[in-house]
């Protein structure tokens, strides 16, 4: 080739990497501005919750009637004989003032001697129910006048006679404003309207009437992470009820109950995905023939082409049944499954060296496959005698009685597996290219200086690749986190905040995917979904970069040569 047609390919060749760098640059641009865009877009729709409550003068009118305000709500205090029964309790505080019913009356706010506000509540439905202390307000010393209350929310508004306001919401217990209510000095009645929009006070022979800008007072740190005692509950809880069961009640948006959920169905994911996908790439990538490597490794990776739909519909009608029936079998089959392994793996040994020999090293594991699916069906058959040996006949009853855990169908037990399934394909497929991609001169220069195939493995070649393995083992979990339809489908659904692996979970990415279509836009239940997606973005950009962090550092650790 001539000089002038080797310029020419150069040429060519650089023209080529040119515009590769530019294109791969335009993707990267494009990526990151469309999360950028995405993050922004959920700040947008989150941030009007942290919007102040504001109240403002309208304007001034000649008293008529007795109504204040028409459909609106004037002061509604407790019945004297509730607050006589309180006091002989000694839960009513000492010098009361005014109160207001709460809840359609199942809870109560009253002002204390002291200047603070004491909200008082039945702790349970039904006649002769008890009452309990549910929380103080700090209100500053002031010197309550009146009281009134919204009819839809638990928003209260105190009025001292010298025309300063403070408005608050008890179950978040949050302050939403403290002002001097211009010309409400001397204040003889005090209303507000239906919606919360409108406040009136009636001054002599005046009206005055004042506009409440106070969109979601319900949000506050109290309200979407701590613990709260609501009326007719036995004790403080975190409680997730977009849909409240009554006029009277509002909607409870704890959000740590989808929180720990969330986190409940990842942990038991990677219980199942972790050790199965480490160790199965493990002995592809080390032990196993090339020919017979060449058919497992694309079949367990076709395995993630399943559509979690499926598997999620599979895991909720099919196997969620299953496992109850066979519980005890379902929880002894690990331990048989070691021990079963371990027995035949001892006789292989004992077998003459010259049969052993006749099956090549690297294909035994198929030799391996009948036994471990004897073992699963042994396991299964035998729950129905395991339980009633060990367990009276009934696991999940004798769980109850001794630990006072309620089994559940569709639990995070059922979800761990199906979802692992789901995620095992991905830990496997990069912890066997990370293995396997350790450099051969480094195995070899192991063996040849008198190490074990098997001290090799441990002490070369699982440290060079702990980054891959490290890599897989986060980005499985950053599925588990994010994933919607196998824990939509097989789960309950149960907002409930324990860590029992025979209890249902509901996810923040579940959650968002049942409320969403029915949630109003631009309500506060709109904007809290939002905020559940802005906190799942959160967490899997944090278990990212920390992710990120720890394999550089792994990376730089174990670097070969």
């Amino acid at each position: 080739m001539s000089r002038l047609a080797h310029a020419r390919v150069d040429r060519r060749r650089r023209w080529v990497d040119r515009g590769t760098s530019v294109l791969v640059g335009a993707a990267g641009v494009g990526v990151l501005g469309t999360i950028l865009l995405m993050l922004l877009y959920l700040l947008w729709e989150v941030m009007p919750l942290l919007q102040p409550a504001t109240i403002s003068y309208s304007h001034s009118e000649a008293a008529s009637g007795t109504a204040l305000l028409p459909g609106g709500r004037g002061p509604d205090p407790a019945p004297p004989a509730l607050l006589a029964e309180l006091a002989d309790a000694g839960l009513l505080p000492a010098g009361a003032g005014p109160s207001v019913r709460l809840a359609g009356g199942r809870s109560i706010l009253v002002a204390a001697g002291d200047g603070g506000l004491v909200e008082l509540g039945r702790t349970s439905a039904g006649p002769g129910e008890p009452w309990a202390r549910f929380r103080r307000l700090d209100s500053g010393g002031l010197p309550v006048r009146w009281l009134v209350a919204e009819p839809r929310r638990a928003v209260v508004y105190a009025l001292a006679a010298d025309g300063r306001l403070q408005g608050w919401h008890t179950l978040a217990e949050r302050r939403l404003f403290a002002t001097q209510l211009p010309r409400a000095a001397g204040a003889d009645a005090l209303a507000v309207a239906g919606d919360g929009t409108r406040l009136a006070v009636r001054v002599g022979e005046t009206v005055h009437h004042y506009r409440v800008r106070n969109p979601h007072p319900e949000v506050s740190f109290t309200s979407l992470w701590a613990a709260a005692w609501h009326p007719d509950y036995p004790a403080p809880a975190r409680v997730w009820s977009s849909s409240p069961a009554g006029a009277s009640d509002e909607p409870k948006l704890n959000l740590a109950p989808l929180a720990l959920g969330t986190f409940k169905a990842a942990v038991y994911t990677m219980l199942f995905a972790a050790p199965l996908g480490v160790l199965a790439a493990v002995y592809t990538a080390y032990f196993m023939a090339r020919p017979l490597r060449r058919l497992v490794k694309p079949g367990i990776e076709l395995m993630e082409a399943v559509p979690t739909v499926v598997l999620g519909f599979l895991a909720g009608l099919w196997l969620a049944p299953r496992v109850e029936d066979s519980l005890a079998g379902v929880l002894a089959a690990p331990l048989v499954l070691v021990l079963g392994v371990m027995a035949v793996g001892g006789l292989w040994s004992a077998l003459p060296r010259r049969w052993r020999r006749r099956v090549p090293l690297g294909f035994r594991p198929l030799l391996m496959l009948p036994v471990v699916a004897l073992l699963c069906w042994a396991s299964l058959a035998a729950s129905p005698q395991l339980e009633a040996a060990c367990f009276g006949g009934d696991l999940s009853g004798w769980l109850e009685r001794q630990f006072g855990i309620a089994y559940q169908q569709r639990n995070a037990l059922v979800v761990g597996m199906a979802m692992g399934f789901a995620v095992l394909p991905t830990v496997f497929s990069i912890t066997e290219d990370a293995i396997f991609s350790v450099p051969r001169s480094l195995s070899d220069g192991s063996l040849a200086l008198g190490a074990t195939r098997w001290q090799t493995l441990t002490g070369v070649v699982l440290p060079t690749a702990s980054p891959g393995i490290f890599s897989a083992l986060m980005i499985g979990l950053g599925r588990a986190i994010g994933e919607t339809m196998i824990v939509l489908m097989a789960t309950g659904n149960t907002p409930i905040l324990d860590l029992d692996p025979f209890s249902g979970l509901r996810s923040l990415s579940a959650n968002i995917a049942m409320e969403a279509p029915e949630s109003i836009v631009g309500s506060t239940h709109f904007r809290v979904l939002f905020l559940a997606a802005l906190l799942l973005f959160a967490f899997t950009f944090v278990i990212n970069t920390l992710a990120e962090l720890v394999r550089q550092r792994l990376r730089y650790r174990y670097a070969a040569g």
